[in-house]
């Protein structure tokens, strides 16, 4: 007998993204509090912070996907 996946496969997608946009909105968080500890004018911590975890989470979430 067979038995249907499709259920617990939307569940791990919907969990990593809900991973991923967590960890993006730390980058933010972040690099906004950097920002704003350092008085710095431009928001370079929050670019960066964010771009460095935007990548962390795309890695996260490649590397989670199943080897099919």
């Amino acid at each position: 007998m067979e038995q249907n996946n499709t259920p617990n496969k939307y569940a791990r997608y919907a969990g990593a993204g809900m991973q991923m946009l967590v960890t993006i909105v730390i980058g933010v968080y972040l690099g906004t509090w950097l920002d704003e500890k350092f008085k710095m004018q431009t928001p370079w911590f929050t670019v960066g912070c964010s771009l460095f975890f935007i990548f962390a989470g795309m890695y996260l979430f490649i590397k989670g996907l199943p080897k099919e």
